[in-house]
C-alpha cells in the first residue's frame, strides 16, 4: 500500500508544477480601442470567463495586464474564432458592452454568447436570435393537450437580413420550430458565401463535435479484502487479508468535443484482471483456538466512467484530474483454505479443509478519483501515466449464517496505478 501512495503523491506533486503554470497563453492579439492590432500572448480560457475579459501580454517575460470590453474593439488566439466588444442588448433597450465570439463572419456577423445568439448585418447593432411564443401568448388546444404555436418573429428577422439574397427553404425549414448553432450557422454561412463571398469567413468549422481517443493500458491493481460475514464453520469476519496487487489490462475511450472544450472530457476505461488474495485468522476462545488460512481466486471485469477535466492542453504534456463511478463483475470467484482447532485441556489438534466457496457478491458500485498526465508522443501516438483511487466496492445483499457463500464487506478501497499508449 505504501509504494502505491507514494506513486500517487508522486503523480501529484508531477502536477504541481503544471498547475501552478496553468495560466497557458497562446499567440494572438489584440485590436486597441484606436483599431491598431498589438500581437503576443493571450491567456487561454473557456467558459463564462471568455467573454468577460482578455489577459494579454506581449511576450513570455512582460507582465500580463487585463482588458475587459470596454478597453479594446478585439482580441483573439492564432486559429481560433476571435472575440469582439459589442454593446449586447440586455432588455428594456438598455446594452452593455461585452466580448460575443464569432462564429460566421461576412456582410452577416454571427456571434455567441452564452449559449446566446446574435445576428448582425453591416455594424447596424446585434439582434438577439431566438424562439418566443406567438405574439398573443395564447395556448392552443389539441384534444387534452395543450400547446403553444411558436412565433415566426425569428423568422422574419432571418428573412429581412437576407432579403437581398435569399436563403434556401430547406435551410429555413430547419430552423422553424428550434434553434440549434450548426442550423443557424448554415443559413449565415449560405448567404454569406453568396452576397460577398469573398469576406466570408467561418470559425471553427474544421473543429469536430466530437473527437475520440482509443488507446490500451496495463497496469496494477492493489486492495485488501475484508470481509463482513461468518459461515457456519469458517470465521471469515475479521480475517486478516493483506494488500495484495494484481495485474490488470483493458481499453481507455476517451471523447471530447472540440468546438465546445478542449479541457473537459468523458473517459471509459474497461478492464480485466485475475486477482488472487491470501489471508489468516486466529479465533481463541476458552477451551480451544482456531487458526486458518485463506486463498481467495477471482475473475473480474470493471467499467470505470469519468469526468476528465485537463488542466493545460498545451506541450507535450497534459496533466488532469477526474472522478466518477466505477461498475464492477464478478464473473467467477473460488474460496479454498485450511482451518486448524486446538483444544487447550488435550492439545488435540483437529485440520480440516474448506472446500470450494464462492465469494456472495457479483455485482458491486464505487467512487473513483483520478489524477494523470498524457505524453504527446507525435500527431498520432500519445501515452498516459495514471493513479486512480477507488471506494465502496462490494454490496453485499445477504448474510444468511448459513450459506456457504462468503460475504464481502462494502467499504473497500483500492488503488490502481496504469500506463497507457493512446492513438487517433
Amino acid at each position: 500500500m505504501k509504494q502505491f501512495l507514494l506513486a500517487g503523491l508522486a503523480l501529484v506533486a508531477l502536477l504541481i508544477p503544471f498547475h501552478a503554470t496553468a495560466q497557458i497563453y497562446r499567440p494572438g492579439f489584440i485590436v486597441q480601442a484606436d483599431g491598431d492590432t498589438t500581437k503576443g500572448l493571450v491567456r487561454y480560457r473557456e467558459g463564462k470567463l471568455t467573454y468577460q475579459s482578455c489577459i494579454f501580454k506581449t511576450s513570455e517575460e512582460a507582465e500580463a495586464k487585463e482588458y475587459l470590453p470596454a478597453d479594446i474593439l478585439a482580441y483573439g488566439i492564432e486559429g481560433e474564432a476571435p472575440f469582439m466588444s459589442k454593446q449586447v442588448p440586455s432588455g428594456e433597450g438598455v446594452s452593455n458592452p461585452m466580448f460575443v465570439e464569432v462564429v460566421e463572419q461576412g456582410r452577416i456577423m454571427l456571434y455567441t454568447q452564452n449559449n446566446l445568439l446574435y445576428l448582425e448585418k453591416e455594424n447596424s447593432g446585434l439582434k438577439h436570435l431566438y424562439l418566443q411564443n406567438d405574439d398573443h401568448n395564447l395556448p392552443m388546444y389539441t384534444g387534452e393537450r395543450q400547446t403553444v404555436s411558436t412565433s415566426t418573429q425569428h423568422l422574419i428577422l432571418i428573412n429581412s437580413l437576407t432579403l437581398d439574397c435569399p436563403v434556401p427553404d430547406k435551410l429555413m425549414l430547419k430552423v422553424r420550430q428550434r434553434l440549434h448553432v450548426p442550423d443557424v450557422t448554415a443559413i449565415v454561412r449560405n448567404y454569406n458565401t453568396c452576397a460577398a463571398p469573398t469576406s466570408a469567413i467561418s470559425y471553427k468549422k474544421d473543429h469536430s463535435w466530437l473527437k475520440t481517443e482509443l488507446g490500451v493500458f496495463a497496469g496494477s491493481y492493489s486492495t485488501s479484502l475484508q470481509f463482513n460475514h461468518n459461515t457456519t464453520i469458517h470465521k471469515f469476519y475479521g480475517a486478516d487479508f493483506s494488500m495484495t496487487h494484481n495485474f490488470v489490462f483493458g481499453g481507455v475511450l476517451n471523447f471530447t468535443s472540440p468546438k465546445k472544450s478542449e479541457r473537459l472530457s468523458v473517459q471509459m476505461e474497461p478492464m480485466y484482471s485475475q486477482e488472487r488474495h491470501i489471508g489468516s485468522f486466529n479465533y481463541p476462545r476458552d477451551s480451544y483456538t482456531i487458526s486458518g488460512e485463506y486463498t481467495i481466486a477471482m475473475t473480474r471485469v470493471s467499467l470505470p466512467i469519468m469526468l476528465r477535466h485537463t488542466i493545460t492542453t498545451n506541450g507535450r504534456f497534459s496533466p488532469y484530474f477526474g472522478a466518477g463511478i466505477v461498475t464492477d463483475y464478478i464473473l467467477d470467484s473460488k474460496v479454498t483454505g485450511t482451518q486448524r482447532t486446538e483444544y487447550h485441556a488435550t492439545g488435540h489438534v483437529q485440520n480440516s479443509r474448506m472446500g470450494r466457496n464462492e465469494v456472495g457478491t457479483t455485482l458491486s458500485h464505487a467512487l473513483t478519483a483520478a489524477v494523470g498526465t498524457k505524453l504527446q508522443i507525435n500527431e498520432r501516438h500519445a501515452a498516459l501515466l495514471q493513479f486512480r483511487y477507488e471506494y465502496g466496492r462490494y454490496l453485499a445483499t445477504d448474510l444468511s449464517n448459513s450459506d456457504s457463500r462468503v460475504w464481502l464487506t462494502d467499504k473497500h478501497q483500492g488503488f490502481y496505478l496504469m500506463a497507457a499508449h493512446l492513438f487517433k
